[in-house]
């Protein structure tokens, strides 16, 4: 009997080194980097330092086929029980449905203002420059809790192709709940950008929205380079 258990022991305490090791090794690694490419996680972007030895620290990006004016009215109209996420609803929006369409009376975000990301929770507009970039800061009001930043990049590529890349970094004490959203925060996050992809390119193919040049917007070097400056 003893053996017995010994063995369960030894068999699920080896199963436990192998998944930690391949969560470690693999997949941490995917999830924080979803979509972006080594320049796109190494480059500056709004927030940065605002987070100091975050120990979350994630850039995903997506490329949508649309110019960054056709993307930005999805980004700015985002929030809970407003435009939801363009996520999973029943999870982030009380099982609202997200917006499928641009809604006019969200259109006229400013720094200052806040987005509930929650009932209770509040992320405050630090930098908002029209079809560029959008910072959400929250938390770090008290003193006791560290700040976390969510930053938004549009770089345009080409005439009518768009990067979109978001940064999310924080401080996590508990390294339990550091594990916890290393391993579920993805799954909102990929989905809230797969879904701004999915309205801008049906918008676009259904005409419903004016299409526009990307040339006379910054390329991602352009804005990288004015961001180290």
């Amino acid at each position: 009997m003893k053996k017995q258990v010994f063995r369960v022991l030894a068999i699920s305490g080896a199963t436990f080194a192998v998944l930690f090791a391949l969560f470690v090794t693999l997949y941490e690694p995917w999830q924080r980097t979803w979509g972006a490419t080594h320049v796109e996680v190494n480059q500056a972007m709004p927030g940065d330092e605002i987070v100091r030895g975050p120990t979350f620290n994630a850039t995903r990006a997506v490329t949508i086929d649309g110019c960054p004016q056709e993307i930005w009215p999805w980004i700015v109209q985002i929030g809970y029980k407003k435009a939801g996420f363009y996520s999973h609803d029943w999870i982030d929006n009380d099982g609202i449905p997200s917006a499928e369409h641009i809604i006019p009376e969200y259109q006229h975000l400013r720094v200052g203002d806040t987005i509930p990301l929650t009932n209770d929770v509040n992320a405050e507009v630090r930098v908002l420059e029209p079809n560029r970039f959008m910072l959400l800061v929250t938390g770090g009001d008290d003193g006791v809790n560290d700040p976390w930043t969510w930053a938004w990049g549009l770089y345009a590529q080409g005439e009518h192709q768009t990067r979109l890349i978001t940064r999310l970094r924080m401080r996590v004490d508990r390294r339990v709940s550091s594990v916890f959203i290393d391993l579920f925060e993805i799954v909102m996050t990929s989905k809230l950008m797969l879904g701004i992809k999915r309205r801008v390119e049906t918008s676009y193919s259904n005409h419903l929205v004016v299409s526009t040049r990307c040339a006379d917007s910054w390329s991602g070097a352009e804005v990288s380079g004015v961001l180290s400056n």
